[in-house]
């Protein structure tokens, strides 16, 4: 499966209910995602169009807090 795959279809509030400790990542992009009532609906590619990220940076960030859950 592809990254753009995955991030267009992962919510962000499934992202953060499977990973708590992206919230200081979220916060740190100044991203408004943490306790805004759209985020189940909005996905981690509309925080990227959204906030005018850099993909790939978006990505490698999110890969290493997904290693470092356990």
């Amino acid at each position: 499966m592809s990254d753009i795959f995955e991030i267009s279809e992962t919510s962000v509030e499934r992202f953060l209910n499977s990973t708590p400790k992206a919230v200081r990542f979220f916060l740190d992009m100044h991203a408004a995602c943490i306790g805004c009532g759209f985020a189940r609906f909005c996905t981690l590619k509309d925080v990227v169009e959204i906030y005018q990220l850099d993909q790939k940076l978006f990505l490698e960030e999110l890969a290493k807090i997904t290693a470092r859950k356990h």
